[in-house]
């Protein structure tokens, strides 16, 4: 169920971004660099926290395909970030 929500939270932002920057608006980049820092902190604790048994709380595998999200924001920063 988290999963479910922080990736269907993911797409609103990144959709969302997508459109803001479609459009010209001025904090387009800003956004997008707050949701891949968000993306990123958010991938690092699910590949982090370990739960009462001492193991990580998630398995590998879907700890590294929350990771998938933070990819089109990597790509959004360094678009930004070239075409200045």
């Amino acid at each position: 169920m988290i999963l479910s929500t922080i990736g269907g939270l993911g797409l609103l932002g990144w959709l969302g971004t997508i459109w803001a920057a479609r459009v010209g608006k001025r904090w387009a980049p800003w956004l997008a660099i707050g949701l891949l820092a968000t993306a990123t902190c958010i991938a690092i604790a699910a590949l982090t926290v370990q739960d009462t048994s001492g193991d990580v709380g998630l398995a590998p595998l879907l700890g590294w395909l929350q990771v998938l999200p933070c990819i089109p924001g990597l790509a959004a920063v360094a678009l930004w970030r070239r075409a200045r």
